[in-house]
């Protein structure tokens, strides 16, 4: 092998390695939601190597809090593999807030897995996520509502009325 093509691969393989190595830190992405709700995470996957190799997603892991469930969408909402320079926009996952939950805040983190092989299983992306719980708001009812309710309240009025009276003309024969 020449120094040329030694020297190539290693600045590649020096690139790839720098791409896969993992981020520092950050603060968790908050995702807030109603109670009784859905929470979806939308993400735009990228392989940011212009004259690189195909990146492949092969794979995902996630912990969550319970007694939320996490739905995981990679395989439905995004393809096997993304081409140098490409740019997808979509929905990794969605978590459902069922109607008994507390409210609160609960913890979660998403592992995209895969690399430049059909074969990989190299940490792509470590996504760091909390779901702010709310309760929902009581509703106010509307206009059409509260007079529905005081026609209801007044129809019952006048059968009393009506009944007392007739009761009250029946003792006057």
């Amino acid at each position: 092998m020449t120094k040329k093509k030694y020297l190539s691969l290693c600045v590649f393989a020096f690139v790839v390695l720098l791409g896969l190595t993992p981020r520092a830190s950050a603060d968790p992405v908050v995702l807030d939601g109603l109670v009784g709700t859905t929470v979806s995470f939308d993400i735009d996957l990228q392989n940011p190597i212009e004259n690189g190799a195909t990146l492949f997603l092969n794979g995902s892991n996630f912990t969550i809090d319970s007694p939320l469930v996490l739905n995981d969408l990679l395989f439905a909402n995004f393809p096997p593999s993304i081409d140098p320079g490409v740019d997808i926009l979509g929905t990794l996952f969605t978590v459902d807030l069922p109607s008994s939950l507390t409210p609160g805040l609960y913890n979660g983190t998403y592992f995209i897995l895969g690399g430049f092989d059909p074969n990989d299983q190299e940490t792509l992306a470590e996504i760091d996520f909390q779901i702010n719980a709310q309760a929902a708001a009581s509703p106010v009812p509307e206009p059409g509502t509260w007079v529905l309710l005081m026609t209801g309240v007044g129809a019952l009025g006048l059968m009393g009325y009506s009944r007392r009276r007739q009761i009250s003309l029946n003792r006057a024969a």
